[in-house]
Formats: structure tokens, sequence, C-alpha cells
């Protein structure tokens, strides 16, 4: 039989069950979308007839901003299993609002629980023994606190000028959650120039006492979770500054003075190009093809860290074998009571874990699932960018 999953690949929300992923879509998240193509249909008398491109359209003479529905940020960033088998709870998020909804798997309903303004929820962890539900809440200064989230009454439990992140609870009668801490380094105008190193702490919501598990300079400890028996596992990476200054060696130096005289040659063809397009609406050269509008998909911004998609994707691996958008440096990590580490695999990019100790893990296009006491992996599935994984089985860590 096989386990039943969710997991979020670019913002969208997909269930697994049966060796099939079925795409859950949010009515919400699409009346987003339609309300927003409606009201750009609206103004469309205001630019109706004229060239958008142009250097003096009526977009800029109304000061209209253009609207397209398609690029409406709409993204659900957080999912966890319900108080049933059959309910699915998650975050839907637009850059102006975020709901909380349920989904029933078997009549595929979507129930909106409460929604509020300004709410950016991410990174669900749903209390074992109870029906709290633990997350991130990302502020718009830079900070992240943990809450909790009972009902409809959404409360912080940590607070202060840190990013706080992928809370975990611990399986127990006791209330008490894991979660990853990193602080904030500002400069006297309040401006963010640095994010610390990633620790775990252990918060005790019922006494208040607060401690730290694992913390060390030259690393990142991020995404704890821990079994019944006590054993602590998280992924664990190389620590590099957020705002670090790049090395710029005497050879590339050398080598920018060698270039600059093509530089400059590219950039007044460049300059002369845009003219010709905004007079004649014709570039000076179609060798390349229209320009492609749209994000930048070379580089990925995962768990606060700059990814070379592109490179990732095209490194040489074993036969059959998919590649991994994060490297081998970030390793899966299993921490004993007794403080033994073992290494239990690399490329993770989330987990999770079942009561007996199988592990499911990402590596960013591939799911991958561990048996207890051995290293060997199985290959589950691959899909896109699989960022969040959350299994939903009666025998999840996660219940």
């Amino acid at each position: 039989m096989s386990t039943r999953l969710a997991y979020l690949a670019e913002g969208r929300l997909f269930y697994r069950d049966n060796g099939n992923s079925r795409l859950i879509e949010s009515p919400f998240g699409q009346d987003v979308i339609n309300r927003a193509l409606q009201r750009s249909q609206k103004d469309d008398w205001k630019t109706a007839g004229e060239n958008k491109s142009g250097m003096y359209s009526r977009q800029s003479l109304w000061g209209v901003r253009g609207q397209d529905a398609q690029a409406i940020n709409v993204r659900i960033t957080a999912v966890t299993r319900g108080k049933t088998l059959e309910e699915l709870l998650y975050v839907v998020s637009t850059e102006a609002i975020g709901g909380l909804f349920s989904y029933n798997l078997s009549t595929e309903k979507e129930t909106r629980l409460f929604h509020k303004e300004g709410l950016y929820l991410s990174d669900f962890s749903k209390q074992p023994e109870g029906d709290l539900i633990a997350c991130c809440q990302r502020m718009g200064n830079g900070t992240a606190h943990i809450t909790v989230i009972n009902g409809q009454d959404v409360s912080d439990i940590t607070e202060g000028d840190s990013v706080d992140e992928a809370p975990a609870w611990i399986p127990g009668p006791n209330k008490r959650l894991l979660y990853q801490c990193s602080g904030i380094a500002r400069n006297r105008q309040g401006n963010m120039i640095g994010i610390g190193n990633a620790h775990i702490q252990k918060l005790d919501l019922q006494t208040g006492e607060l401690s730290t598990l694992l913390e060390d300079e030259n690393f990142d400890f991020l995404n704890p979770r821990m079994n019944r028996q006590g054993d602590l596992f998280y992924i664990k990476r190389p620590y590099e500054p957020a705002f670090k200054k790049p090395h710029y060696s005497p050879l590339k130096a050398a080598g920018d003075v060698f270039l600059f005289p093509f530089r400059l040659a590219r950039a007044f063809f460049d300059f002369l190009n845009v003219f010709s397009m905004v007079f004649s609406k014709k570039p000076l050269t179609t060798a390349s093809g229209p320009k492609v509008e749209g994000p930048d998909e070379k580089t990925l911004f995962l768990r606060g860290r700059l990814i070379d998609a592109e490179k990732a994707l095209h490194q040489k691996r074993e036969a059959d074998e998919p590649p991994s958008l994060v490297p081998k440096s970030w390793q899966l990590m299993c921490r004993k009571p007794d403080g033994k580490e073992t290494e239990l695999t690399n490329s993770v990019l989330s987990f999770d874990l079942t009561t007996d100790g199988t592990v499911y893990y990402s590596t960013g296009v591939a799911v991958y699932q561990i048996t207890p006491g051995s290293k060997n992996r199985a290959l589950v599935f691959k899909d896109k960018l699989v960022d969040t994984l959350i299994l939903l089985d009666s025998t999840s860590q996660s219940d």
C-alpha cells in the first residue's frame, strides 16, 4: 500500500495516493485571479487603441498600472493534514491577503476558515495529540515569528529581531515545539545587513522554557523533527552569510579590463536597439528572437539560499538518476539522545518521517524513501520543484 502525502511545488498543492498525483486548485485563489482580470478589462478603455510600449502612452498619462491576471501572485504556502484522514488544511496567500482553508479529499470541497489582510503563513505542523497548528508568520520588516493557530485565533509565541521558521511539534502529551532560529543584523538606519546561522530551539509552551539543542557558527541546522524515541532529525548545511561580499581576485580584475571595450560596444548597441524598438517597432537584429518576459528561472531562492537551478539540473548523475536542486552538502542527519550523529543521505531540500522511522525526502525534483536501518533509497516519484513534503497516513510522524 502506497503512502499518502501532500506536497507543494511552485506554489501549487498536490495530493498523491496509489502512485498518482492530483493537483488541488483553490476556488478562492482562482476567484482572486478572475477579479483581477475583470478590473483589467474595465480599465481597457483608458488604454484602448494605444501602443503600450510607446514613450507617451495613455497608460503613463492616466497613471494606470498594467495588470496581468496570469501574473497575479497567488500561491499555496503551507499544508498539513486536518482532523480526519480526508481533510487537508492549507494557506492561500496573495500579495494583499492570506487565508486558511480546509479541503475534503472525497467531496473535493474547499471551505474558508478565515482570511486576513497582510497574513503570510508557511511551515505548517499539526499537533499530534490535539488540533493546534504551529506555523511561521513572516513580517514585512524581514523578521519571522512562530505562531500557533487555535480555531480562528492566531497567536505569536516567539518574538524579536530574528527569523524563526520550520516549527514541529514534539510527540507526547506536553505542548513542546522545535524550530530553527536565525538572528538578524541591522545597521544604524535599521536596514538588514546580515542573517546569522540557523540553530535549533526547543520551546515548552506550558512552562515557557526555551533551550538551544544545536548551534554551530559554521553550519545551518534546518527543518528539525523529533520522533517518539527522542531522535532528532534535521538538515545540516554549511553556513553562508546572506550578504557576504564577493571575492574579487586579481585575475578577475584583469579579465574585466580586457572585456571592457566589448561590454561598452554591447551597451551602445543595446541603447540603439531600444530606440529602434520605440520608433520603428523593429529590433536591429532578430537572431535571438523576442525577449521572453517573466521571472528568471535560472536561479531559485530555497531555504534562504540562492540556487543556480540551471547548473544544478545539468550536473552529471548516475544512470537514470534525477538531478538535485540542492548540493550534496545539504545533509539529512539523525542525532540520538546520547549525542551520536549519523548522516542518512544528502541533497535534501525537505523531508518528513513516519512513526516506524521511514523517511521521505525531496531533492527538489524527486522524492525518495529510506527505510529504517538502511541508507539505500528508493525513488517514489519525480516532479518539478517539490519544496514542501507532508505525509498524511495515520502512521506519519506529523500525526
